[in-house]
């Protein structure tokens, strides 16, 4: 902890209040940006020129963001504690604006899916870069405060953002939703340079390290996402498959002789660490299934707005996060298993709710499974967090944390491939057999729609099932009261 932190630092007056406003704001603005392109989806794809037959492409709109975020956060940690925390704060923060500008001035597709990964390295940088300059600059008594503070900016984003998103483009269309990002961010970069001017401390970054992770998830990414209407040899498919297997492997070699990995890999052997971690990543996919599939259900078969589509997602991640204080109340009471079962067990819940949606259904049913979904998505964040935290040491506890979110990033990044992918393969199925021009194609591509989405729900369920028993496996043991602070992230 810095010097400052005793004598100037104080998170109810001057320069505290202001440096956690700073650091929490930029949070809020870099979740916010994960979570708004649900909603913003729809009205992206006819621009941006994405044929009907190409609509799988689409997936990398989203997963280029996911892959960027996912590579970022574990290396921006590292490079903050060796060239200052303050200075990579407003590095991260540059470089999510120049990417949310390049978004918004994107002619075609490709160059749309390099600007929303460039954007996701910087945001995927803010997050844990934040925590440490809170870590840092507060005083111990007031630390859990501040990060708290900074888990809420996380979640209010995250919250917000679909129903952000949608609002921006319905009303002045869906690049300004990145063009805002602008104006908002300018001001903190300012502020963040003239509070945080620490030194860094002079050390190695395990830059190969994190080119062989990110060249193992593009490459299984690739592998994933496939042309559902003319897909590859599967020859091809086993090789991408292979080759990223055999990079990560690569990695693993890597960081056990690297002098400064990313990561203790020995922290994984403990069982409560690698079911959390296995558990978080099925979640993920579970949970994007969810963001995506619940707004394309709105515009495509209820004929929805990009707004209508945020305004029912928001019934599901409202409940996010008051699930995940009763989670972490629960994980202390009752032990982590069975919150964590629980919690699984309410968002399969959700999505078997989801299954039975319908053009007729009232508004007030269709809520139900959302809320219960939401509910349950929250409750399991902290008893997985606990799991893996217990097995910490305390100089590595920022680091599990990230990797840990890193895994349900990564289900996620796994479940927007398979649901554009082979999602879409299914209704392309059944809507080749629809013979165009008949009095009733409409209605029956819609029929194809529904049945298709209520398929990809059904499997969410399957998935989330499978999370259950995995998650059975953290033990029973229950959240410390040091580790709940580090829960809320």
């Amino acid at each position: 902890m810095s010097r400052r932190a005793d004598s100037t630092t104080d998170p109810a007056t001057g320069r505290g209040t202001a440096l956690l406003v700073v650091v929490a704001l930029g949070v809020f603005f870099a979740a916010d940006d994960q979570t708004s392109i649900v909603a913003v989806l729809p009205a992206i794809i006819p621009d941006i020129g994405i044929a009907i037959d190409d609509f799988y492409q689409s997936s990398w709109i989203v997963n280029g963001y996911l892959l960027g975020y996912l590579v970022a956060l574990p290396l921006h940690g590292r490079v903050a504690d060796v060239y200052g925390r303050g200075h990579v704060f407003v590095m991260t923060l540059g470089i999510f604006v120049i990417g949310s500008v390049l978004v918004a001035v994107a002619p075609n597709f490709g160059w749309l899916v390099a600007a929303r990964t460039v954007q996701a390295v910087g945001g995927g940088g803010v997050v844990p870069v934040a925590m440490a300059i809170v870590a840092d600059e507060l005083p111990a008594a007031k630390r859990a405060f501040g990060l708290g503070a900074i888990a809420a900016a996380s979640e209010s984003g995250a919250l917000l953002g679909p129903l952000w998103g949608g609002a921006i483009t319905e009303w002045f269309g869906w690049r300004w939703v990145f063009w805002v990002n602008v104006p908002l961010a300018l001001p903190l970069m300012c502020f963040g340079w003239r509070l945080l001017r620490d030194r860094g401390h002079p050390g190695r970054i395990d830059w190969l390290g994190g080119a062989l992770l990110t060249a193992g998830l593009a490459v299984l990414t690739f592998a994933l996402v496939d042309d559902p209407l003319e897909p590859r040899a599967i020859e091809a498919t086993f090789a991408m498959l292979a080759a990223s297997a055999a990079l990560v492997a690569a990695f693993v070699w890597h960081e056990q002789r690297a002098q400064a990995s990313m990561i203790r890999l020995a922290m994984f052997r403990a069982r409560p660490v690698w079911s959390a971690h296995a558990a978080s990543v099925l979640v993920g996919g579970g949970l994007i299934a969810a963001l995506i599939g619940v707004p394309l259900f709105v515009n495509l078969v209820l004929g929805g707005s990009p707004l209508d589509g945020g305004l029912v997602l928001a019934r599901l991640t409202a409940a996010v996060p008051v699930g995940a204080l009763i989670g972490g109340w629960a994980a202390g009471r009752f032990g982590l298993r069975l919150t964590a079962v629980t919690g699984i067990l309410l968002a399969a819940a959700g999505f078997a709710g989801l299954q039975a949606w319908s053009r007729e259904m009232s508004e007030a049913l269709r809520a139900v499974p959302l809320l219960i979904g939401g509910f349950g998505f929250g409750l399991v964040i902290a008893p997985l967090g606990a799991a893996v935290l217990q097995q910490a040491g305390e100089g590595e506890r920022a680091t599990a944390s990230a990797w840990l979110t890193m895994s349900r990033v990564l289900g996620m990044l796994i479940g927007t491939a398979l649901l554009t992918s082979h999602g879409l393969g299914r209704f392309y199925a059944r809507a080749s057999n629809i013979e165009f021009g008949t009095p009733e194609f409409v209605r029956l591509v819609q029929e194809a729609q529904l049945s298709t989405f209520r398929e990809v729900f059904v499997a969410a369920v399957v998935v989330m099932l499978c999370a259950a028993v995995v998650a059975a496996l953290i033990g029973r043991g229950r959240a410390a009261s040091g580790a709940r602070w580090w829960l809320q992230g």
